[in-house]
């Protein structure tokens, strides 16, 4: 642990757990965050649960995260139910569906390239691509493989933030350094890049002995509720955020 003041991380989780405690939703997050591990991707029907997974982190892409919400069952109607298979076969159809819910030919597009990679290579040779190098650290957090982000990074209109982002949502502790944790790690002293929340959220996960992706998930959340700028003066060492 970087040598930052526990105090003050152990405030900024109790003022994050307080913005977040009573919505349902976000509660729901945390839990299955908590449960998720990259194993799971070996499941029944996960290659689906991963397609939509990609295409969630193309919709929400330069797009505020509540109107793709409000609009995520009728882009799930549009991409088939997140039939991959049936996707590439109804291109076009698909497409015209997709830009009848979000006017955005680009995440269409991708989203659609993504189903034809997925036929294309084949869902067993990307689950090997996605569990190479797993490894798990001495406080059950799931480490990626070094390669992994450069290849989801490869995927159309993902880029690096999204592809931690979605490792992370198929159950690897990485924090998605987006412009809210950039800004939370620059306010606590971190460099503000993907290694400063990475690093903030590790040092709250071994204060707290919570996984790093649930760290991340309750302080995005926080970030994002609006309800606190999650500013304070600590009451033991007197610094004020």
């Amino acid at each position: 642990m970087n040598n930052y003041c526990h105090c003050c991380l152990l405030m900024l989780w109790a003022r994050a757990m307080r913005a977040i405690i009573t919505d349902p939703r976000i509660i729901k997050d945390v839990m299955d965050q908590r449960d998720s591990n990259p194993h799971q991707i070996s499941g029944k029907d996960f290659d689906r649960v991963f397609f939509s997974k990609c295409a969630w982190a193309v919709y929400t892409a330069g797009i505020k995260f509540k109107m793709v919400e409000n609009k995520w069952k009728a882009i799930e109607e549009a991409f088939l139910h997140w039939d991959y298979q049936q996707v590439c076969r109804n291109e076009d159809n698909v497409r015209t569906a997709a830009l009848s819910v979000v006017k955005n030919i680009r995440k269409a597009n991708a989203t659609i390239k993504i189903a034809q990679w997925m036929c294309e290579t084949g869902w067993v040779t990307i689950r090997k691509r996605l569990l190479d190098g797993l490894t798990q650290d001495g406080l059950g957090n799931f480490v990626p493989g070094h390669e992994l982000i450069a290849y989801l990074d490869e995927r159309p209109m993902i880029g690096e933030t999204n592809a931690i982002f979605l490792a992370k949502m198929i159950g690897y502790d990485l924090a998605k350094p987006d412009i809210l944790l950039k800004r939370l790690a620059t306010k606590f002293g971190y460099p503000p890049n993907k290694n400063g929340v990475q690093q903030l959220a590790t040092d709250i996960s071994q204060l707290v002995l919570q996984r790093i992706s649930v760290v991340e998930t309750v302080l995005w959340n926080a970030c994002n509720s609006k309800k606190d700028d999650l500013g304070f003066k600590c009451p033991t060492c007197g610094k004020e955020y």
